[in-house]
């Protein structure tokens, strides 16, 4: 069956420039257990249906996709690893809870799962999910990137300007597909996928110490929230921070003290 027009949800970037600072706001850490839950789901998810994955239906849809954004005058993205594990992972827990969205019944988003599953990435992602089953035949990628070339949020992913990396997932069960295209802009490397669990800020700034290019200061913030709790120049401070889920919020130098602040890895800390 074709799949119902969608909002797209795309992690909105960062945009304004600021000075580094210390936010007086009581710093409030997610509850954990239910990242670190969801976490194991995933990979769960990944392991379990290993098989049933479809790596050339997934390697059409890239191909796919970029004849479309070269056709608007557009570059093409690169492959990432991390944005592949989240999409197919998203598609696999859909097949296994029947929500179709982009959102999990716990609330769990786009950018939750690129924050967990591609632990080198910094940028900011966004999600296009499609189901289908035909009435004869098997379905093929140009019908699933049809679909998405339909709607108007899913098309604005496909043509996004600042998106430069995509990893699509493809899951088969029988004659249905359930395809996911997860994107992101991503702005800077972390040398080796960040650790998960963390006993300390520092192990937090030790990840970040050899990111290309290079980062200095960060924030730390509610996974997915704007708010920065605390904010670290070169080298956490003394201020320690509760235990809990947190998301790393890198600040990318665009001049004398001025920063993007992107988006970055979720650390569980304690």
């Amino acid at each position: 069956m074709n799949a119902p027009n969608r909002r797209t949800l795309i992690a909105a970037t960062a945009s304004a420039l600021v000075t580094p600072c210390l936010i007086p706001n009581p710093a409030r850490a997610a509850t954990s257990a239910p990242w670190l839950a969801y976490d194991r789901r995933l990979r769960r998810q990944l392991a379990e249906n290993r098989g049933d994955f479809d790596p050339d239906f997934e390697i059409d849809l890239h191909d796919l996709g970029d004849i479309f954004r070269r056709g608007q005058g557009l570059s093409e993205l690169a492959h990432d690893p991390g944005l592949t594990l989240a999409a197919r992972a998203h598609a696999a827990d859909v097949a296994r809870t029947s929500v179709f969205d982009h959102m999990t019944r716990e609330g769990f988003g786009p950018a939750a799962r690129v924050g967990l599953l591609a632990r080198d990435l910094i940028g900011a992602p966004g999600e296009n999910i499609a189901e289908r089953m035909n009435g004869s035949g098997a379905v093929r990628p140009d019908q699933i990137m049809g679909q998405w070339k339909g709607s108007a949020g899913h098309r604005a992913n496909l043509l996004a300007p600042g998106f430069t990396h995509v990893g699509y997932g493809v899951l088969r069960q029988g004659r249905e597909v359930l395809a996911v295209g997860a994107y992101a802009e991503v702005s800077a490397r972390l040398a080796a996928p960040a650790p998960l669990r963390v006993a300390s800020v520092t192990a937090i700034a030790a990840a970040l110490s050899n990111a290309v290019p290079r980062i200095d200061q960060f924030s730390i913030s509610e996974p997915g929230a704007e708010a920065l709790i605390e904010t670290y120049v070169e080298a956490p401070g003394a201020r320690t921070l509760p235990p809990g889920a947190w998301q790393l919020r890198p600040h990318l130098s665009t001049g004398a003290r001025k920063h993007l602040v992107a988006w970055g890895p979720v650390f569980v800390l304690g």
